[in-house]
C-alpha cells in the first residue's frame, strides 16, 4: 500500500517537532558518534545487571535452591530490579524550539536597539545644549579643558568627567568619545541631522577660540622675547 502523502504544512511540522539541532559548542558531526556511545554504555550496563540476576535461575542450580529463588524471580520483581537508565539529550532543542528562541532574540535585541539609540540620542542632544549655552570665560575655559581631553589625551582629566555626573562634564566625556572614533555617538548625530549642525556651529567656534588664544600666547612670548633682547643689549652697550 503506499504511504498517505503529506501535505506541506505536516511536513513542516513534523520537521518542527521531529528534527533535532545541535548548539555551536557541540559538533553536529560528532553528535552522531556521541549518541551511539552513550547508548552503548546504557545497554551494556543493562545486560551486566540482567546478567547478575539471571546468573541464580541459569542450568547448573539445585532443586532445593530454585523453590527459594521462585518468588524473587517474577517479571514484575525483575523488572524493578533492573532499571534501563533513560537517554537524554544534552544540548540540543528541536526546530521548533530553535526558531522559537531565534525569534524571541530577535524581538529582545530589536528592543535594546532602540533603548540604547534612544539613551545616546539623549546624551548627544544634553551635551550640544549644554555646550552651547555657554559663554565668555566659563566657555573659553571648556575649549581649553577640551583640548586638552580630546587632543592632549590627558588621562586623569578623562578618568575625572568619566566618573562625573556634572553636565559640563558629561559633555567633555561626549566630545571625548566622539572624536575617539566611537560609533554611538556619530551615529546619533547622524540621526539629528539639526543637532549635527549645531554641533558644527559650536567646534567651528572652538575652534576659533583655540586659534585666538594661541596667536595670543604667541603674541606675549614674542614680545617677551623681544623685551629680552632690548634689556640684553642695553646691557651690552653700558658694559662698554
Amino acid at each position: 500500500m503506499a504511504k498517505d502523502r503529506k501535505s506541506p504544512e505536516q511536513k513542516k511540522q513534523l520537521e518542527y517537532t521531529r528534527d533535532h539541532f545541535t548548539g555551536g559548542w557541540i559538533s553536529s558531526r560528532m553528535f552522531p558518534k556521541t549518541w551511539r556511545r552513550k547508548k552503548t554504555r546504557i545497554n551494556r550496563e543493562y545486560r551486566r545487571k540482567s546478567e547478575e540476576l539471571l546468573a541464580q535461575a541459569k542450568p547448573g542450580i539445585e532443586a532445593k535452591d530454585v523453590e527459594l529463588i521462585a518468588d524473587d524471580l517474577t517479571a514484575a520483581r525483575f523488572q524493578k530490579s533492573v532499571i534501563r537508565k533513560r537517554l537524554r539529550k544534552v544540548g540540543t532543542v528541536t526546530v521548533g524550539e530553535k526558531i522559537r528562541d531565534k525569534l524571541e532574540r530577535r524581538r529582545e535585541a530589536a528592543g535594546r536597539k532602540v533603548q540604547r539609540h534612544d539613551l545616546h540620542d539623549r546624551a548627544a542632544a544634553s551635551a550640544v545644549k549644554t555646550l552651547s549655552s555657554l559663554a565668555g570665560e566659563e566657555l573659553l575655559s571648556v575649549v581649553h579643558r577640551a583640548d586638552l581631553l580630546c587632543y592632549r589625551r590627558n588621562a586623569d582629566e578623562r578618568k575625572r568627567v568619566s566618573q562625573s555626573k556634572d553636565p559640563i562634564d558629561r559633555a567633555l566625556h561626549f566630545l571625548y568619545s566622539l572624536t575617539a572614533g566611537s560609533g554611538f555617538e556619530i551615529e546619533a548625530l547622524r540621526r539629528n541631522p539639526e543637532l549635527d549642525i549645531a554641533f558644527g556651529s559650536w567646534v567651528q567656534k572652538a575652534n576659533r577660540m583655540i586659534e585666538r588664544s594661541e596667536r595670543i600666547q604667541e603674541e606675549k612670548l614674542e614680545q617677551k622675547n623681544a623685551a629680552r633682547t632690548k634689556m640684553n643689549l642695553a646691557r651690552n652697550r653700558s658694559s662698554k
